[in-house]
């Protein structure tokens, strides 16, 4: 199982993104269409006008093998105890389906970040919270388990340019694929950073002020097939279950 989370300012896009793809299967404290919840969290929001990134949008994905093993109730379930396990059980938020039956099986869950004390949920150490939440749910409904172990970052070879727009737009490729399971993801959460991507042969991108810059040319595993591979389950699952060397809680 893959848990992903990423606080956003752009909630409309999100949830339009997560009914027009999927089935809202559960919501706490809010009803209606995509429109409607909108406006029910965009209220809850304005109540901490210093959050910018006011809204969780969270993606949590069973492993291609574990296809059929849960039912409606389970992501329901799931969807409870990771609002719980992260802090906002309390707060406005919809869970929607996605590919439901296939080994693409899904859920988003879009939750306002903002209590009623009007504070934000916090966002750190989500990461390991995520790769916790994964491996107690992979017991709890026998999934397939994911040993958790110790890894070196491998180190990549990284094209070294003077334009100071690279670092930027590399810092966005990488957030997109972090966030993403599929080449519609990747793009969907680019174009919420600014950036637009253009798909050929080859991969390139546009940036704020127009400029395209070769993938490869960013960094050579940004290439298209290296994003295609990024963005492949494995590669996720290994990328989600790395844990720095000396971290403690």
């Amino acid at each position: 199982m893959i848990a992903k989370l990423e606080s956003i300012a752009y909630l409309q896009n999100a949830l339009d993104y997560c009914e027009r793809g999927g089935e809202l299967i559960a919501s706490n404290k809010c009803i209606g269409n995509s429109t409607e919840i909108n406006s029910q969290i965009e209220r809850n929001n304005a109540l901490n006008d210093r959050c910018v990134k006011n809204t969780f949008h969270i993606k949590i994905r069973i492993a291609p093998e574990d296809k059929g093993k849960l039912n409606t109730q389970d992501w329901i379930d799931i969807s409870n105890d990771y609002a719980k396990m992260i802090g906002f059980k309390e707060n406005l938020y919809a869970v929607y389906m996605h590919e439901e039956g296939t080994n693409k099986e899904h859920i988003h869950i879009v939750a306002s970040r903002i209590q009623s004390n009007n504070l934000a949920v916090e966002d750190s150490f989500t990461h390991y919270k995520n790769m916790d939440f994964c491996r107690e749910i992979e017991k709890k409904y026998k999934l397939r388990q994911v040993k958790r172990v110790l890894e070196t970052v491998k180190k990549q070879e990284i094209f070294i340019k003077n334009d100071n727009r690279i670092a930027p737009l590399e810092e966005k490729i990488k957030s997109a694929i972090n966030q993403s399971d599929s080449f519609e993801d990747f793009e969907f959460h680019l174009k919420n950073m600014g950036v637009k991507t253009k798909k050929g042969r080859g991969i390139g991108f546009i940036d704020e002020k127009g400029v395209y810059i070769k993938g490869s040319a960013i960094n050579r595993k940004y290439s298209l097939k290296g994003i295609e591979k990024l963005l492949s389950y494995e590669q996720q699952e290994k990328r989600m279950n790395k844990k720095n060397k000396g971290f403690k809680m």
